[in-house]
């Protein structure tokens, strides 16, 4: 069954030109040399005539397109595609700086799980950390090379090292439309597919392209069945628009649902480790110590899980209220606490079921970053609103990139810094970030 090109792209939306204006950093990872002017060459030579500083990671040395070749063994034709990826890069606006090259073997590049991945992913890790690219374009996830594929699970890996910070991600088909099976074909929900105008660009695009003579001329004569760009799967790339792949799951926005932790509890009934953690547990502590030692009335837990913490603030509480979406895990969390009248459950999701009370201590521990940035900014008026004076918020968030949260940890707790609250304790690890407030009068 061949995929439809057409029916696919048919289905795209224009980019914003507000949001172009807008992106002043870009990441191009490239598996390739070559697969930088296929994909993106008419968006690299749209972001150059706006300012945007644009880096290029060639994450192969693309020495294997003519395996068998005597008069261009591979480290000569890995440099010799290096150059003509500078010549594209040329065309396209880009000068010889804006390239970096991680040079993993072509056609071997590590996969997640195999040797040499981590030390790659830390590198990436370091590069996003260094340059913080506000957009980031990547191979689709199943384009059908394993390059391709090992170059997106690469950016996920890293960008889970990089604290606060959350790109936007775009994915661009390369093999899809030539050597995609029906299970590589992409599902995408409405709006996840973009295209950008590249009429006024496309002669740059087809001269970036014909740069790299290795991969679209006869030059590498003694390898007759060494790869070349035919003109057909150029002429996938060579129209006025380029499309790019926007997905809600590597850029969502919007509260992770019911659904989404009903099936994380069903497959796992502590997916986090909650009870066997050595990390939890010592997070744990930390939380309890930087609470002012006093006896709270009535407190708020936001997001109890399975009750781990919850067990441990009951003893600080007169009466205790804990919430969470999951009705799987809130069933745990009440096992755990029978016979203890002092707490009480509440199965629901904030901001909407965020219970009525006032409370003297709100804890928000691990769950900020599941909201939408609206959610979050109307929970933050309801914890105000609800907290007396002299009452105390304790926040805690894992500083780390997740693709599917919608925000970052920091991100979380940077939206309480200007509340109008006293920060009386603030701390972080490598891995977390503990700030504890109080109402004043």
């Amino acid at each position: 069954m061949i995929f439809d090109k057409a029916a696919f792209r048919a289905s795209a939306t224009t980019i914003d030109e507000g949001f172009m204006d807008s992106i002043k950093r870009c990441l191009v990872l490239a598996p390739h040399p070559d697969d930088e002017s296929l994909g993106c060459g008419g968006l690299i030579s749209t972001l150059v005539e706006k300012d945007c500083a644009i880096q290029v990671i060639l994450t192969t040395d693309g020495s294997q397109s003519h395996p068998r070749s005597v008069a261009y063994p591979p480290k000569q034709i890995a440099d010799l595609r290096k150059t003509e990826l500078v010549v594209a890069l040329e065309h396209l606006g880009l000068g010889a700086d804006n390239l970096f090259c991680y040079e993993s073997k072509d056609s071997a590049m590590p996969a997640l799980g195999e040797d040499g991945f981590n030390e790659l992913s830390q590198k990436l890790a370091n590069d996003l950390s260094s340059f913080l690219p506000q957009l980031i374009l990547v191979p689709y996830e199943l384009d059908p090379h394993r390059d391709h594929r090992a170059t997106f699970q690469l950016l996920f890996a890293a960008l889970k090292k990089v604290p606060d910070y959350k790109p936007k991600i775009w994915e661009y088909p390369i093999w899809l439309y030539e050597k995609a099976v029906e299970n590589d074909w992409p599902q995408l929900e409405s709006g996840e597919l973009k295209c950008l105008d590249i009429t006024r660009h496309l002669g740059q695009k087809r001269a970036a392209i014909d740069a790299h003579q290795t991969q679209t001329t006869p030059l590498i004569h003694d390898d007759p069945n060494g790869f070349i760009l035919t003109e057909k799967m150029i002429s996938n790339f060579l129209v006025d628009k380029e499309y790019f792949i926007e997905r809600k799951k590597s850029n969502p926005t919007n509260t992770l649902s019911q659904d989404y932790f009903e099936k994380l509890y069903n497959e796992n009934s502590d997916p986090w480790s909650f009870e066997t953690s050595e990390y939890e547990s010592a997070k744990y502590a930390a939380t309890l110590a930087a609470i002012p030692e006093r006896r709270y009335a009535q407190a708020l837990e936001i997001g109890c899980s399975i009750g781990v913490l919850t067990k441990m603030l009951s003893k600080k509480c007169d009466h205790l209220i804990s919430m969470d979406i999951s009705e799987t895990a809130l069933q745990k969390a009440r096992d755990r606490m029978e016979g203890d009248p002092g707490v009480s459950f509440i199965n629901g999701g904030i901001p909407t079921d965020y219970p009525p009370q006032n409370f003297n201590l709100i804890v928000m521990s691990e769950v900020g970053y599941y909201l939408s940035k609206d959610d979050l900014l109307r929970t933050r008026e309801l914890i105000f609103d609800t907290l007396e004076v002299d009452g105390i918020l304790a926040l805690v968030h894992w500083t780390h990139f997740v693709a599917d949260y919608p925000l970052t940890g920091d991100e979380v707790h940077n939206c309480f810094a200007n509340l109008g609250l006293s920060h009386i304790k603030g701390s972080r690890t490598a891995d977390y970030r503990l700030d504890v407030y109080q109402k004043q009068r």
